[in-house]
Order: C-alpha cells, then sequence, then structure tokens
C-alpha cells in the first residue's frame, strides 16, 4: 500500500484491543462459567471456539478482498475523496468544454497530419494579403487650393542659387493643366519622366519646385533594392534615408496605387502625409511587392531610360546593418533635374 494513502481511523476505547496476531479484536467478553464452558460431546465444538472461527473467516476475508485491490491497482479503503484515482484526461472526441480549444478539426485545414500547425484560414489569408494582395484601384486625392503651403515659387527657369530648406511647401507654383517633364542626368545616362500634373498636382508642384531651386543636384541614389526593384534618391543633406528634408510635409494624394516597372513615386515613412522630399523609382516586377501598402504616391511614369535605372539597379550590393538594403557600388548620382514645361492647348 502506498505511503500516500491514509492509514486505517483509530478505533474507539470501546471497541477494546487489536490482537497482534489476528488483526480483530480480542474477545473481553465475560468468562463462561463451568457449566457454559463444557463441550457437548454430540454437537462436537465448544461455542467459544466456535465464535473464534467465525471470526477467522471474516479476517481471511478481508484479507483476500485487500489482496485484490492490490492487484487492481486502486486501494479501497474509506477515505474518501481525498483517496479518489484521479479521473483520466478529456479525449479529443469527449466534447469536453475545457479540451475544445485544443480538438483538432478533422479538415478544417486539409488533410494530413501537417496541416495541424498551420495557422486558420483568415491568418494566411491576411499573410497572403501583405506580400502581394490584387491591386483594388487607385483613389486619387488632389490638392485643393486651400491644400498649398505658402512658401516661394522658384523661377521657370530655376533659381540662381541652390536652395535646401524651406519655412512652408510651396504655393501652387505650376499650371496643372499644363505637361511637365522631368530631364534627369545621372552619372549612368539619362532618365525621362512624364509628370502626372491633371491626378496629383501638389505631389507634382512640390517636386517641380525643389528641382527648380537644384535641390536635388549632386545627390547620390542613395538605395538600391532588388528584392523590391526600386531605386530611392532625394536626400541632399545626408546621402541616406535620414534626411531631414526641406522643412516640410505634403499631403498624400491617393491611395492604393499599384507599382509596375517605371514609375516614380513619392518615398514616405508609415505615417501619413510625411512625404517631403524623397523619391524612388520602380525598376522591375519586384516592386508589385509594394502593392500591399500602396500609400506612395505614384506621381510620374518613365518614357526614356528604365534601361539606365536597370544598369544602377544592377550595381546594388548590400550594405550589413542597412535596414534599408543597401546602395549601388560604385555610388550612382543625380547630376541634376530639368523640368520641361508644355503649355496645355488653348
Amino acid at each position: 500500500m502506498s505511503s500516500d494513502n491514509p492509514a486505517p481511523e483509530p478505533v474507539d476505547d470501546e471497541s477494546g484491543p487489536i490482537d497482534s496476531e489476528s488483526g480483530h479484536h480480542a474477545d473481553t467478553s465475560t468468562p463462561l462459567d463451568d457449566e457454559s464452558a463444557t463441550i457437548d460431546s454430540e454437537n462436537g465444538h465448544h461455542e467459544a471456539k466456535s465464535r473464534s472461527l467465525r471470526m477467522g473467516v471474516v479476517v481471511v476475508a478481508i484479507l483476500a478482498v485487500f489482496a485484490a485491490g492490490l492487484l487492481a491497482g486502486t486501494f479501497i479503503g474509506g477515505g474518501g475523496d481525498d483517496d479518489a484515482a484521479p479521473a483520466p484526461p478529456l479525449t479529443e472526441s469527449s466534447g469536453g468544454d475545457d479540451d475544445s480549444a485544443a480538438s483538432e478539426p478533422a479538415t478544417e485545414f486539409g488533410s494530413g497530419s501537417d496541416n495541424s500547425a498551420a495557422s486558420p484560414p483568415a491568418a494566411e489569408a491576411n499573410a497572403v494579403d501583405l506580400v502581394a494582395p490584387q491591386p483594388t484601384g487607385v483613389v486619387f486625392n488632389p490638392f485643393a487650393v486651400v491644400d498649398y503651403g505658402s512658401g516661394p515659387c522658384a523661377p521657370a527657369e530655376g533659381a540662381v542659387e541652390r536652395v535646401l530648406e524651406f519655412a512652408d511647401a510651396p504655393a501652387l507654383c505650376i499650371d496643372p493643366a499644363a505637361a511637365y517633364t522631368a530631364v534627369i542626368d545621372t552619372s549612368a545616362g539619362t532618365v525621362e519622366v512624364a509628370l502626372d500634373a491633371a491626378n496629383t498636382p501638389g505631389t507634382v508642384n512640390n517636386f517641380v519646385n525643389l528641382a527648380r531651386y537644384h535641390y536635388y543636384d549632386n545627390t547620390l541614389i542613395h538605395r538600391s533594392d532588388p528584392s523590391i526593384g526600386v531605386l530611392q534618391a532625394g536626400s541632399p543633406h545626408t546621402n541616406d534615408a535620414n534626411d531631414p528634408g526641406p522643412g516640410y510635409t505634403i499631403w498624400d494624394e491617393g491611395s492604393g496605387f499599384a507599382y509596375r516597372p517605371g514609375l516614380l513615386a513619392m518615398a514616405r515613412t508609415a505615417d501619413p502625409n510625411s512625404a517631403d522630399a524623397q523619391f524612388f523609382f520602380t525598376v522591375t516586377d519586384a516592386a508589385s511587392l509594394l502593392d500591399a501598402q500602396g500609400d506612395s504616391v505614384v506621381f510620374g511614369r518613365i518614357t526614356a531610360g528604365l534601361d539606365v535605372l536597370a544598369a544602377i539597379l544592377n550595381t546594388h550590393q548590400d550594405q550589413p546593418g542597412n535596414d534599408f538594403g543597401g546602395a549601388p557600388n560604385p555610388p550612382a548620382a543625380i547630376n541634376t533635374i530639368t523640368i520641361h514645361t508644355t503649355a496645355p492647348p488653348n
């Protein structure tokens, strides 16, 4: 018997002492007188001896039951709830409430045991959405008159002196009905971009004004990332993604953008309306991985020089510790950006 099982309760004093050999109470009744103690020869046994025999049978029966309990692996006693054997754990087929979350649906994630650790369908769908969802269509939100700043406008032919810092975003400096082309002279060749002033007039206005102030001249294409097919530039202070910018930010002029090779888009942080001056080119199909975000405003289409950008992207070199991937090696630079304007038809 295990030591964890409680000892039998002590017998009270009225039951008398326990015989050490038999395990039952000794007979303490009043001794029989001589006549009652005489053995009847015809009956063949003594009354006291008969009582002792009956007690012996009881002891043997108790021992037999005890032995059967040991063979069954369970001690049978009078200990109450504390002595009960623990209930076996519920199985998946038992339907117990506590195990309902642990039960594995039979076919919810498909057949086969490898699916037991799979995420729920909704989580799987979300994971896919974060990689490359289908574009849902662009929703443009062009600047209204009140959305422009109060900053100065550079001369159409370009400012005499370079300006890198401003007190406010520019006022409306372009004619949204006109056509604007940016000619970007890089260390690897020329890139031409048709700017979308009709759908993103505020973004184009900002880019054109900075270019005319020579904000982008002699700056590096400081980031290259083949994994998403982009080149990033527009940081004259630090030539990296941590540039403080021109001193202001502009509103996002849309959402739901889809990114394909040959586009010009504004770089921004994760916060809405945080774009300022940095921009990026989409060079390869891998740029579609950015569709999940869709909030970097596309404001131009590359009409010439995509091969120049592809050649720069091919010189990418990883930079350990750079959260943005790496940069072209040898370094690639933007020498100048010149804006050409075509007046709207009469």
